[in-house]
């Protein structure tokens, strides 16, 4: 069920009697700018780790513990063009303890005073507590760039989205951001978010929905733009292959290579890409793992992803910096295949089994549900867990090949190991 609490402000409840919590998920939605990723990921650490009623972690917990053990997170992710920034609280359904205490009720509540009531004095943040989770967030941001295979990703990232530095940094900012922010701003933006933000509220589990609508309409939300959110960001293709290349002391090469694929969530060719990849790369089954990796043993790990939100396509692989011509070439060549219809019926049955059972799998976790409600938000292309299966159970070896013809290496980041 859907209902509009104010211009740009939806909430969906998802009625589900399969499990015994119930989650909401608050998320702040907006055109993703450079300079406000970094800002937008310290709010989030703000948010999780204190509020004016809850000004500390211990008193964060405390108020968990009261909630029989609530779960309470934030983040901040991309889909294409937009930013989100998420909080989110998981509570034990009421109705499955021997308990009066109205714990949906309250787990609306808290979120409503982590949102509305953050830790503020004299119109800033908390000083003390901005000064610290600016050297948290560096300390995240650091020691995931301390990994060899995501600073490769990253370095493709910049050669992918040259045009458009908004898409080259990760939805979690850039440490280099975090000496230009101050508690004032800081504050100061986030009363543009809470006023100019898309909202969608998502609430999954056995609730009372006229209840939970209430609770939520009581904020008084305003209206707010809607015709500034576009769902998906086109790549530009390049049509020839550029490389990147650099030198460091590592004992395993990483190569990263970005494909142009026009293809975009639930279009007329999103089915097909979905085996095609599971066909090229995503999968143990796939022509990169059996070829690349386990026949001609070139790679340490060789797989593909999609992102159907930027219309791209990445391989990764791990290999022996001195073999990185030929592996270039047998990666083109499983490619090459798939458009001249070198694989079997047999190997496509078995790859959409193996993305069917992920589904039908991923049909247990109940954020699954409040995740897709929000992609079906963004991209207004809902379809049952029914016309999902019937359309990859529908796709043709043809149209397996017609998505490997649309794809074009663009560009690639070879991070070789030793000197130069």
């Amino acid at each position: 069920m859907q209902v509009q609490l104010a211009k740009g402000v939806q909430l969906t409840t998802v009625t589900s009697h399969q499990f015994k919590t119930n989650q909401i998920i608050v998320n702040f939605r907006a055109p993703i700018q450079r300079d406000e990723i970094t800002k937008r990921a310290l709010i989030t650490n703000l948010l999780e780790t204190s509020s004016a009623d809850y000004p500390d972690q211990r008193a964060l917990a405390h108020a968990l513990a009261a909630m029989y053990g609530a779960a309470f997170g934030a983040g901040v992710s991309r889909k294409g063009p937009t930013h989100s920034l998420q909080l989110a609280i998981t509570v034990p359904n009421e109705r499955y303890l021997e308990t009066d205490q109205p714990l949906t009720a309250s787990a609306i509540q808290f979120l409503q005073n982590i949102i509305y009531r953050p830790l503020v004095h004299d119109g800033q943040f908390d000083q003390a507590t901005f000064d610290r989770q600016v050297i948290n967030l560096k300390a995240s941001i650091d020691s995931v760039a301390d990994d060899k295979q995501y600073y490769a990703a990253q370095k493709l990232n910049e050669a992918l989205f040259a045009d458009q530095p908004a898409q080259q940094i990760p939805s979690y900012g850039v440490t280099e951001d975090l000496a230009d922010l101050n508690a004032t701003d800081l504050y100061a933006y986030y009363q543009r978010i809470l006023a100019r933000d898309q909202i969608d509220i998502i609430v999954v589990g056995d609730v009372d929905v006229a209840d939970v609508t209430t609770r939520w309409r009581s904020v008084g939300f305003t209206d707010r733009p809607t015709d500034q959110l576009a769902p998906f960001y086109q790549h530009k293709n390049l049509g020839h292959y550029v490389e990147v290349q650099e030198h460091q002391a590592l004992s395993q090469a990483k190569l990263n290579l970005g494909y142009d694929l026009p293809v975009f969530y639930r279009d007329e060719h999103y089915y097909a890409a979905l085996v095609f990849n599971e066909l090229f790369g995503g999968s143990p089954l796939s022509k990169l793992f059996m070829n690349v990796r386990e026949k001609a043993s070139l790679a340490y790990y060789a797989s593909s992803s999609l992102d159907t939100f930027r219309g791209v396509m990445k391989v990764q692989a791990g290999i022996d910096g001195k073999n990185h011509d030929q592996v270039l070439q047998i990666i083109d060549d499983q490619l090459t295949a798939i458009k001249n219809g070198d694989f079997t019926d047999d190997l496509v049955d078995q790859v959409k089994l193996g993305l069917i059972n992920d589904f039908e799998s991923s049909l247990d976790s109940q954020r699954t549900f409040a995740i897709q409600a929000l992609i079906d938000d963004l991209t207004h292309r809902e379809v049952s867990d029914e016309v999902w299966l019937q359309q990859i159970q529908a796709v043709t070896r043809e149209q397996i090949q017609a998505v490997a013809q649309l794809v074009t290496l663009n560009n690639g980041f070879f991070l070789n190991g030793g000197v130069a």
